[in-house]
């Protein structure tokens, strides 16, 4: 590099170097002060902490058709819904910090075999559709299978 470059050099690097540091040292000022007394960010929101949200597509997705074939059950973002095969509303079956996954309905339609990590690890639950009560089977850690429904013999 010539001589002739070298100021605009260091006339360039001290402006990166002041336009750097300035944020920087703001920063680091705010910083420094009494963190208790600041507000949330979600301040004024203590009632309630969710999003309505209208929804027409989803991907990786697992869904099954009820026995009589009018009701889907399909799991998306890790809770499971059910919804009417013609379209419509779906209903919320799950919900919570679990992620519900795979489901499948039973042979008479009246519940849903699923996956769940709801209790610490992966394992099969059952839910009736009218949500009164879920069952986890079998009651193991760590059992990583698929929810299937099988006829039962003799």
């Amino acid at each position: 590099m010539s001589r002739t470059h070298t100021p605009k050099l260091t006339l360039l690097t001290t402006m990166l170097l002041a336009a750097v540091s300035s944020p920087l040292a703001s920063q680091q000022t705010a910083d420094s002060g009494d963190r208790s007394n600041r507000p949330l960010a979600l301040e004024g929101w203590e009632e309630s902490r969710s999003l309505n949200v209208d929804l027409d597509e989803g991907s990786w997705m697992s869904l099954d058709v009820s026995p009589d074939g009018r009701t889907i059950v399909f799991d998306f973002l890790g809770d499971l819904f059910t919804m009417p095969i013609a379209g419509g509303d779906a209903a919320q079956l799950t919900s919570g910090m679990a992620f519900d996954a795979q489901p499948r309905f039973s042979p008479d339609g009246a519940r849903v075999a699923f996956t769940s990590d709801r209790d610490g690890g992966q394992n099969i639950w059952i839910i009736p559709l009218d949500r009164s009560d879920t069952t986890q089977i079998p009651r193991e850690h760590e059992r990583e299978a698929l929810p299937a429904w099988r006829a039962r013999n003799g």
